[in-house]
């Protein structure tokens, strides 16, 4: 349920819920099928199969698989680079990037319009194209 997903080399993932005798009640079969394609969810969650770091990040379940050691190093340099990126403009990026999959194109342009005038109003977006043109300068 999270937008970036970095696994250990030595995790594993499954949609075990049936396994018990329940559901998939916790959202997993409205997003799985979302990330990875209807029948592939399908397999999982109905099989209960448990897979491999490996195979999470060949069926797109993670972004990257890291040596156990490795992996808070990797996720807090990721996030580190996300929290130096404008914080209103990336807001509005999560919001839109959220919201894309359900509507139309039209509407999701408007919406962009509409984010787009907000950011050109923040005194990071103001800060950012004068460093911009500062460098083009040199």
């Amino acid at each position: 349920m999270c937008d970036i997903r970095l696994a250990s080399d030595r995790a594993r993932f499954g949609e075990t819920f049936l396994n018990l005798g329940l559901i998939p009640g916790d959202g997993g079969a409205w997003l799985l099928q979302r990330l990875i394609g209807y029948q592939r969810a399908c397999e999982l969650t109905f099989s209960g199969r448990i897979v491999a770091a490996e195979e999470a990040l060949t069926l797109g379940i993670v972004l990257d698989v890291c040596a156990e050691d490795a992996l808070m190093p990797r996720a807090l340099e990721m996030a580190g680079q996300m929290a130096r990126q404008p914080r209103l403009a990336t807001r509005l990026t999560k919001r839109l990037m959220r919201r894309a999959p359900d509507m139309g194109l039209d509407d999701f342009l408007d919406l962009c319009a509409s984010f787009q005038g907000q950011c050109h109003q923040d005194p990071e977006h103001h800060a950012a194209v004068a460093a911009l043109l500062a460098k083009m300068k040199v």
